[in-house]
């Protein structure tokens, strides 16, 4: 299907779905809000880590600014759409929300570029609704978590037990054969590394950034840096490589890696 049969087949859905287009008078609109609905065309292979800046960075950008995001994540019809849902209360005030946020130092200097790089092509369609159909928006039946909204909550369970100690949520996500190559070139076993997470903690403000999650089927591989404190107060900073499969239905750690500076 072509961009334009594609955005045509998209207009007449959302007619039958939601009513005529927007129509207005003067500034005024005809509807309790304006629903603007964007699809994407992505590259192909970059869809989970555009969810992933989505989830991270841009859709709570969106929300710091007061923008109301009604929906967002990937189309269920194949691997390279993904779609975002915004509510406004007129067309002005999408106008200059818009334009204020795109035009905003946080986000030419934050995920503009990565966001743009696995975008081939968008279409933006603009339709009047009333509050019950957005409400209906806001909370459809969810399906299960995607596997990777799975593995970045795991990710981020992973790296709030290191900093808290958490043996019992560790003895829940890692595997039996799991092991740990750690900053000091030893290796743990499973054992070894809940006997050592429950040791007194030495870092404060343990923190996850630049999380990229590959997935492969039932394999996985997340690679991030850190930042922390040490207890004199330094700021520190490493990397780590963990990998994860998929086992019985579900994901368990399998061997991490882990650099310190």
């Amino acid at each position: 299907m072509t961009s334009h049969h594609s955005a045509f087949f998209l207009f007449g859905v959302f007619v039958l779905l939601f009513g005529a287009p927007l129509t207005t008078r003067g500034e005024e609109t005809m509807a309790n809000r304006i629903l603007e609905i964007r699809s994407y065309n992505l590259k192909p292979g970059t869809r989970d880590r555009f969810h992933q800046l989505a989830n991270r960075q841009a859709v709570p950008m969106l929300r710091r600014a007061k923008i109301d995001v009604v929906a967002y994540g990937p189309s269920a019809h194949d691997a390279n759409t993904y779609f975002l849902m915004r509510s406004f209360t007129s067309l002005v005030e999408r106008q200059q929300a818009e334009d204020s946020f795109y035009g905003s130092e946080a986000w030419i200097k934050g995920p503009r570029d990565a966001v743009l790089a696995a975008i081939e092509t968008y279409t933006t369609l603009v339709i009047s609704v009333d509050e019950v159909t957005l409400r209906g928006l806001r909370s459809p039946a969810r399906p299960a978590a995607s596997d990777l909204d799975t593995l970045m909550a795991l990710n981020g369970d992973y790296i709030r037990s290191v900093q808290q100690g958490d043996v019992q949520r560790f003895t829940e996500i890692l595997a039996d054969d799991f092991l740990c190559s750690q900053a000091d070139g030893s290796l743990l076993d499973r054992a070894a590394f809940l006997a050592a997470t429950a040791r007194p903690v030495t870092i404060t403000n343990l923190a996850a950034h630049d999380i990229n999650v590959r997935l492969m089927d039932d394999f996985a591989i997340v690679h991030a840096r850190t930042s922390f404190t040490t207890t004199d107060g330094r700021l520190g900073s490493g990397r780590y490589t963990d990998v994860w499969a998929r086992r019985g239905g579900n994901w368990v750690a399998v061997a991490a890696h882990v650099t310190r500076k």
